[in-house]
């Protein structure tokens, strides 16, 4: 992803360029890190976009915040491949662990079989979670059905299969979790739209959010399925992946490496923040008072009773969502 950024600059695009003058960052900058103390404070938003002079540029959509909590909330709790810590990952006990571990979400990964069913697995082989060997694109639903993919956890999660997406949303459409699907690799829009076709048969359409490392894929995601929430993935929250998340028409930037200031120039540019995959109090601390709009956890349940205690709390509050 560094290495195409890098081609995106070189060629000039106006609309990424646009947004890092809107975010008030030189283009020079645009591959450095954001390095700022973990809690600064910065101006409130006001209830208009503090650019709307760039509304008329062509190519570019000013949008209101699209974070998933309100100002005084704590941000949502996001079962990692399911309950992981407890369970396989992807699989379905790590699914039905994440429902009764408090969190709001559940997050798993799909790719797609060789016969063209979407199946939860976070690997491009099976090799890791399973006890087989081979590249899960290569490889039919019954052949990955085939194989053991509890086994390797513990003999307790024996006989476990690699669930279908269907399988899923069986389970999520009839409980209290929302549903975070990552689209692991590079989808096609008719790929994309097998998936989408799901989600819209069980009503799910308009409460699942879509990820991906991809910028092809999360662009392949919002023009298939308009109304979808999507999240641009990254290790790193720079100025050029906040501009590339707007640009695509994306909803969230989720990273791995967060800063205060990071989430500031996101939330000014009208997306979400999700963190991924802190699993200390501390680090849930920090992020909080950044005012990120959700964690991605391997432990939903300790994050749960974390923010229960926290809230408790006298003088207690999370950082705000309306930072500018």
């Amino acid at each position: 992803m560094g290495c195409r950024r890098r081609r995106l600059w070189g060629a000039g695009s106006l609309v990424v360029s646009a947004w890092l003058a809107v975010l008030g960052i030189a283009p020079s900058a645009a591959g450095a890190i954001l390095a700022v103390p973990p809690v600064t404070a910065v101006p409130a938003r006001t209830d208009t976009h503090p650019v709307s002079s760039l509304a008329a540029m062509e190519g570019v959509i000013l949008r209101p915040l699209t974070v998933l909590r309100t100002p005084g909330e704590t941000g949502a709790v996001v079962a990692h491949r399911g309950h992981s810590s407890v369970a396989p990952e992807n699989t379905m006990p790590a699914v039905l662990s994440s429902i009764s571990s408090g969190a709001e979400y559940v997050e798993i990964d799909i790719r797609m079989s060789a016969d063209g069913v979407p199946v939860v697995i976070h690997d491009e082989t099976v090799d890791r979670t399973t006890d087989g060997s081979g590249v899960v694109a290569e490889m039919t639903l019954a052949q990955l059905r085939g194989l053991d993919a509890g086994a390797w956890w513990s003999d307790d999660f024996a006989g476990a299969r690699i669930p279908t997406l269907r399988e899923v949303l069986d389970v999520v459409a009839g409980s209290d979790i929302d549903l975070i699907v990552e689209y692991k690799g590079t989808w096609t829009r008719a790929e994309v739209r097998t998936t989408v076709d799901l989600l819209t048969a069980y009503g799910l359409r308009r409460s699942v959010i879509a990820q991906s490392f991809s910028e092809k894929t999360a662009a392949n995601i919002v023009r298939t399925a308009p109304g979808l929430r999507v999240g641009l993935l990254t290790h790193v929250m720079d100025p050029a992946t906040i501009a590339e998340a707007v640009s695509i028409g994306a909803h969230a930037v989720n990273a791995r490496r967060v800063t205060a200031r990071g989430v500031a120039l996101a939330h000014r540019a009208g997306l979400g923040v999700l963190a991924w995959t802190p699993d200390t109090e501390d680090d849930w601390e920090m992020l909080t008072r950044m005012g990120v709009d959700g964690i991605i956890t391997n432990r939903p349940d300790a994050l749960r009773e974390w923010v229960r205690t926290k809230e408790k709390a006298p003088g207690w509050s999370p950082g705000p969502s309306d930072q500018a």
